[in-house]
């Protein structure tokens, strides 16, 4: 996966012209979900809105199979975050710069389960 795979960008900034461009307004729910407290909003399989779980890993897929997303929140005027290093994640408010890090969990999730499954599962990855 390439570490510029997900950008965030805000309100007043350009998409890349090889990039996805996606609004956060997009997913149902997503937005209510990412405003709860860390703990809460980080564990994707305890998530109740179904769409904005399928949103995040339909986003996850296609950066997996190697397409590039920028995400534009409607929070931040101008941002150019690309998320490899989440240490202070749990201080961010931004709602783009929570769905790229949810986003990047998901695929290495995805790459864990298809290096497992390519093992036979005789071993962990």
């Amino acid at each position: 996966m390439n570490r510029n795979s997900v950008k965030t960008i805000g309100i007043k900034d350009e998409s890349r012209k090889d990039a996805y461009l996606l609004n956060v307004n997009q997913a149902d729910g997503l937005k209510g979900i990412l405003k709860k407290d860390f703990d809460e909003w980080s564990n994707f399989d305890s998530w109740e809105s179904i769409s904005a779980q399928q949103w995040v890993f339909s986003r996850a897929l296609e950066v997996y199979k190697g397409m590039l997303i920028d995400i534009k929140c409607d929070c931040c005027e101008r941002i150019d975050f690309v998320p490899n290093d989440f240490e202070n994640i749990k201080k961010q408010k931004c709602i783009g710069k929570k769905s790229a890090y949810m986003i990047k969990k998901v695929v290495s999730e995805i790459v864990l389960a298809n290096a497992r499954r390519e093992s036979d599962g005789t071993y962990s990855a």
